[in-house]
């Protein structure tokens, strides 16, 4: 079992952020010690992993709640899963494509300017 500034140091997030998720409902309530501090397993701590993870895709709080949602309604929502992963894949490729036609502009640039050119 973890603490929560455990699981922010972990996860790679801020206590704030677990906080926030776990009042957007993206996170099952979890287990409290006897001073009333949460307690998070490793589970949790996988959960939030991905969760942080669709984040830094670009996937919404919207969305992933109602991924969330689909997960704990069982097996008939996986299509439905699948699909909304997939999307998200595609979209975050898209992005890698536009950030690396962003890279060729701005090395395009440098050799412009280490030639001399000044614009």
């Amino acid at each position: 079992m973890f603490t929560i500034g455990q699981v922010a140091k972990k996860v790679g997030v801020g206590i704030g952020a677990i906080r926030f998720y776990e009042r957007k409902g993206l996170l099952e309530q979890v287990i409290r010690n006897d001073q009333n501090n949460r307690l998070y397993t490793d589970n949790e701590i996988g959960w939030l992993i991905f969760l942080k993870c669709l984040r830094e895709t670009g996937m919404s709080v919207e969305e992933i709640k109602k991924y969330h949602d689909m997960v704990k309604a069982g097996t008939a929502t996986l299509p439905e899963r699948i699909k909304l992963i997939q999307d998200q894949k595609q979209q975050l490729l898209d992005d890698i494509e536009a950030k690396k036609a962003q890279l060729v502009h701005l090395e395009h640039k440098l050799e412009r300017y280490y030639a001399g050119e000044n614009y």
